[in-house]
Order: structure tokens, then sequence, then C-alpha cells
């Protein structure tokens, strides 16, 4: 779980037709102490695992990835430079997943673009 460790919400509210979630990233988690040295970047399979857990703590549910049928990262994350960014996740519950699809950005720079399918962890 990475929420409260690598980064904290800001703000989560309900939107229309889903979820508006603001972020602050640590940059000085030990995460981006090796992915770069020196030219920190947020991991790819660190922004789908924040979808999954804001997902998860909006509908109250803990998440994991069941697949990606479409991810494009179009710009890195320098945690240095852009400390805050926006989740824009718009979901689809079903009886077996659950499919969210959206993007992460701030201001007018868009990171990725995603559609992910969810499902429940089961109960420990």
């Amino acid at each position: 779980m990475l929420l409260n460790d690598l980064y904290t919400i800001q703000s989560l509210t309900e939107t229309q037709n889903g979820i508006q979630a603001t972020v602050q990233l640590r940059a000085d988690h030990a995460i981006f102490k090796g992915h770069f040295p020196g030219q920190p970047v947020l991991p790819g399979v660190c922004m789908m695992e924040m979808i999954a857990e804001i997902t998860g703590k909006y509908l109250e549910k803990e998440f994991r990835i069941y697949g990606g049928p479409l991810i494009k990262f179009l710009h890195m994350i320098d945690p240095l430079h852009h400390p805050l960014i926006s989740l824009e996740i718009k979901y689809q519950v079903t009886y077996i997943n659950t499919v969210v699809h959206g993007k992460i950005y701030f201001g007018s720079d868009i990171f990725m673009k995603f559609q992910l399918i969810l499902i429940s962890n089961p109960v420990q």
C-alpha cells in the first residue's frame, strides 16, 4: 500500500461520472532514490496502484489490478517539479469487477491515460 507513505490524498470528491482526487507526492520517498538517481520519476506501476487505492478508498473496498486494456504514459512525473498531481477516475462496478478509466494530470500536463480492470481482494 502506497497511500500515506509515497503519497497523501489532499482532496477526494465525487463528480457527476466518478471521482476527482488531488494527491501530494513525497519527493523524499526511498523509491525516488532508485528510480532514478539524480532524476526522480514516479514509476508507472505506482501510478496504477494509486488508481486502485484511491478508487478503493472512495468505494470502501480493497482492490487489486486484474488487467490494463489501456495504459498510456505520456509524460514523466518528477516529484520535485510536480509534487501535486490530480486523478480523474470514472468507474463502472459490475458483479465481477470494477472498470476504471481516466487520466493523471496537473494543469494541462497529462501524464497518463488509463483503463484498468480492478477486482476485490479476498477477505483475509
